[in-house]
């Protein structure tokens, strides 16, 4: 027998939550397993309580519902995985749809590999009606690697949305694995992967590990994208100002690195925009992303999460 945990933080987002549990509930193949489902409700008002309690009566597994009325989604996955029971946590975005098999296919990865955590793919749709056209990629998750496959090397590119981890090996520690001194930017998940990676953890792919990700009109724009793309270039240098001890080194290069970006993509940005809107637009995130190599620091960060804007 094995044990899993679902994590599920949640804010302010009803019907979308809806959909998420509603797909772990509906997950198979599962014999073996004994499976929880715990929404963890950062809203200051409790305002999920009754959604998930109406979910959780009459379901053939538990469903927990647990208040984290701080606002911040470090604040909220700590919360999770301090209330989480099982042997595995796994954790699924409340704008996410995880696939039937999503839960049992990390399972069997996690048991084959011996990995210390597993990471699926992320396909990109857009709610409604609408289409996602080419901001698809700048919301999914798709690697070129087998089943099974190790793929810590990409711990960089790799996130909590979409993947399941070993309790007792990687989400120990006083306080919570996440850090809460990036409630608002995220990054906590990206910190995290880089410690468990110090400390000689390995990660799997499970690639038949599939989740949906449903992206809101309000997220379907360059704007967002862009912004986005500038704080991704900021975790990427801060993950190394938090390590102990500071890693310059690495500081340095992708600051070097990122003032390359803006010079290289700035002038394909301003070169296409003439004839191909889409390219110069890419180029113009690349842009972004390289400007946030360089200005990582705390002044310069925005607000994705928490308190913010959600992400």
């Amino acid at each position: 027998m094995g044990s899993v945990s679902i994590v599920i933080p949640t804010l302010n987002r009803p019907k979308a939550l809806q959909r998420a549990v509603t797909s772990a509930l509906a997950q198979s193949d599962l014999a073996d397993l004994e499976v929880e489902i715990l929404v963890i409700d950062n809203s200051s008002d409790g305002n999920a309580r009754g959604l998930v309690e109406a979910m959780a009566a009459g379901c053939n597994r538990p469903v927990r519902y647990i208040s984290m009325p701080v606002p911040g989604v470090a604040n909220a996955r700590n919360a999770g995985v301090t209330a989480a029971q099982g042997r595995w946590v796994a954790f699924l975005d409340d704008d996410e749809e995880a696939s039937g098999i999503w839960l049992s296919r990390h399972v069997e990865i996690a048991r084959r590999s011996g990995a210390q955590a597993v990471f699926g793919p992320v396909s990109a749709k857009a709610e409604g009606a609408l289409k996602i056209g080419p901001l698809a990629p700048y919301f999914s998750r798709h690697f070129d690697r087998m089943d099974g496959e190790d793929v810590t090397d990409l711990a960089p590119y790799l996130g909590t949305n979409n993947s399941m981890f070993d309790r007792a090996s990687c989400l120990q520690g006083k306080g919570g694995p996440f850090d809460t001194s990036l409630n608002e930017t995220g990054g906590e998940d990206t910190l995290l992967l880089k410690r468990l990676v110090d400390e000689g953890k390995r990660f799997a792919w499970s690639a038949e590990a599939n989740v949906t990700e449903w992206v809101p009109e309000r997220r379907l724009n360059w704007a967002y994208v862009r912004k986005r793309k500038f704080l991704s270039g900021q975790i990427r240098v801060l993950t190394h100002h938090k390590a102990q001890p500071v890693e310059w080194s690495r500081i340095a290069f992708w600051m070097c690195a990122g003032m390359a970006q803006i010079v290289l993509h700035g002038i394909t940005a301003i070169a296409t925009a003439p004839f191909d809107r889409t390219r110069s637009e890419k180029a113009r995130v690349k842009v972004r992303g390289g400007l946030g190599k360089v200005f990582w620091m705390r002044r310069f960060r925005p607000a994705l999460y928490g308190s913010g804007l959600v992400s």
